[in-house]
């Protein structure tokens, strides 16, 4: 299974990005540290989401800021759906005719620990509700497959492990779309 960094390092690289929820935890580990170095593969990223520190900040569970269309080449929305009320509206206003998605996988039990800390999580997922909810949204599934982080010698042993089993490892769900 790759990490999260790993597939945006090779699925992102040279690419203008729309980053919906792209200002992270800001916490200062390992795994925020990995990601804020792929990110650097990038062409350009705007980030959407309710902090300080994003390009363009608002609260997208109260409204969706007006996008110009062919700005971006990508829209990401990393770890960001299962936190909105109402994902579906959200998606169909993307800018963008690609959409790259990470999602938190109900099934692996790494996830559901994680999320017992986590109370802000309104949804959880598995690759049936992921599927459910894009297509609803108006995207098509090009790639489905399942991630998981590989910032410390334990996360490296359980993702190789996992390999074998990512639809119960992996914590995240990675989904590649494009607009119907």
């Amino acid at each position: 299974m790759q990490s999260k960094a790993e597939v945006i390092k090779a699925e992102l690289a040279g690419k203008r990005v729309l980053d919906i929820g792209g200002c992270g935890f800001g916490a200062d580990n390992a795994y925020e540290r990995q990601l804020r170095e792929a990110w650097g593969v990038v062409a350009s990223r705007t980030t959407v989401d309710s902090s300080d520190h994003a390009d363009i900040s608002v609260d997208i569970n109260r409204e969706w800021p007006p996008l110009p269309a062919n700005q971006w080449d990508i829209t990401t929305a990393f770890d960001i759906l299962e936190h909105l009320e109402n994902p579906i509206a959200v998606l169909r206003a993307i800018p963008t005719d690609l959409l790259l998605v990470s999602l938190p996988n109900v099934l692996s039990p790494f996830c559901r620990r994680l999320e017992k800390i986590d109370l802000l999580h309104l949804y959880s997922f598995t690759d049936y509700t992921a599927r459910t909810l894009l297509t609803t949204a108006g995207w098509q599934i090009e790639q489905l497959y399942y991630t998981f982080g590989k910032w410390s010698w334990a996360s490296r042993l359980i993702n190789t492990v996992g390999s074998l089993f990512p639809a119960w490892v992996g914590t995240g769900i990675m989904i590649h779309c494009r607009r119907k």
